[in-house]
Parts: C-alpha cells; sequence; structure tokens
C-alpha cells in the first residue's frame, strides 16, 4: 500500500482481493460501496473505511463523478469499517508532509457513522463471522429463503460463497487471538470450530503466509 492521494475514472470497480498490510481509505471524492469481513459500506466523501491486516474485500464505484481518495498506512486491526472525520483536508495536507503522522491524527478523528438498512443478506454475513458452527440450510429455513437463494446472493454481493466466506472469517479470527492472546492453539482451533490443529494451521498460512507458531513468535517479540 502507497499512502497518498489517487484518483480513478468514473465507474471503475474492483473484484474482491486481499491485503496483507493494513490501511484507512478516506473519500475525497465520489462515492463507492465496499464489501469486506466487516459488511457492506456505502461511503462518500468524508466517510473513512478501515481495514486490518489479511482483509478481503470487492469495491463498486456508485456516482457518476470520479472516485479521489486518501490512502493512509493503519495500525489497528480491532478497528475496522465505516467511520466519518471532519476535516479531510487537514489529514490530506498532513499526509503530504508525514503519512504515519496523519494515520495518528486520523485514529484521534473517528466518528461512528449511523448503520443504514440492513438486508438478510447483511445479517447472514454478521452470523458466518460470529458464529462458528453455522448452518446455512437451516439459517436459510428461519427466514423462509431457499438456501440456493440465499447461496447465489450471498456470492453475488460478497464476491465469494458463504462457506468461503466463514472460513476466512474464522481464520481470521484465530490469527487475531493468537496475536493478541495467550490462549493455546489447541483450544483456539476448538472454540472456533477447526476440526484440530492442523486444520487451524492449514488455514492461517494460507490466509497470511505464516504458520500459527511463527506469529506467535513475532507476538511475543513485538
Amino acid at each position: 500500500m502507497v499512502a497518498g492521494v489517487e484518483t480513478f475514472p468514473r465507474g471503475v470497480s474492483m473484484p474482491r482481493h486481499h491485503h496483507n498490510e493494513g490501511y484507512a481509505t478516506l473519500v475525497l471524492s465520489g462515492s463507492l460501496t465496499e464489501v469486506s469481513f466487516a459488511g457492506r459500506s456505502c461511503a462518500e466523501a468524508g466517510h473513512v473505511l478501515l481495514h486490518g491486516r489479511f482483509d478481503c474485500h470487492l469495491d463498486r464505484a456508485t456516482s457518476k463523478r470520479p472516485l479521489q481518495i486518501l490512502r493512509l498506512p493503519w495500525r489497528q486491526d480491532t478497528v475496522e469499517g465505516r467511520f466519518r472525520v471532519t476535516d479531510p483536508d487537514a489529514l490530506v495536507r498532513l499526509a503530504e508532509e508525514d503519512p504515519k503522522r496523519a494515520s495518528r491524527a486520523l485514529l484521534t478523528s473517528l466518528q461512528r457513522v449511523a448503520a443504514r438498512d440492513r438486508y438478510w443478506v447483511d445479517d447472514l454475513a454478521e452470523a458466518l463471522r460470529d458464529e462458528a458452527t453455522l448452518r446455512l440450510t437451516e439459517w436459510a429455513e428461519s427466514r423462509g429463503l431457499r438456501p440456493d437463494r440465499v447461496s447465489y446472493v450471498f456470492g453475488r454481493e460478497f464476491g465469494v460463497s458463504p462457506k468461503r466466506f466463514r472460513m476466512e472469517c474464522r481464520v481470521r479470527r484465530a490469527w487475531g487471538e493468537l496475536m493478541r492472546s495467550a490462549t493455546s492453539l489447541t483450544d483456539i482451533a476448538h472454540r472456533l470450530g477447526f476440526a484440530d490443529l492442523a486444520h487451524l494451521s492449514r488455514g492461517i498460512r494460507a490466509l497470511t503466509g505464516r504458520c500459527p507458531r511463527d506469529w506467535r513468535v513475532a507476538a511475543s517479540v513485538s
């Protein structure tokens, strides 16, 4: 991720992709819809989209104007989603001098944004993210929906199947726990619904490129 202002032609969208590093996107003009582990977020001028490490998301342009954004480094893995700032121009000026300082200023100026209307696909994303043992068929039937329809709509909106989304969320949550706590890897694997420690290790290596024990060593010396 390179910090600074970027401008994209109107109508530009990006398919689902993966980021190893955390970063912040401050919308300066135009608007977009971003779909990530944090859910679906509609962002316009003054909104900030925050991404921790190893986020996966897609972006859809939603205005006829070119999209202009400011990208900044972001080191707060537990703070993600859509926020607002009152003085985007001040952050742009500060970023021209020192992107890290601008990131620190961003952290102190974030404001919560009221949630927009939710649809069942948003509820499903939240359930997949938070409930390790969720059964899609049972969830669909509880809403009076056909499982195949649920899978189709979710894939269209999130760019990935419900099964894959749940696995990636579970792996990322496990990675976060091993980085921020002393809980044993075996206990993390069991509580988050992995078949065994090997299953957890494969998932974390696939998402992050490193095995769990390497991450735990890195966390202990940071």
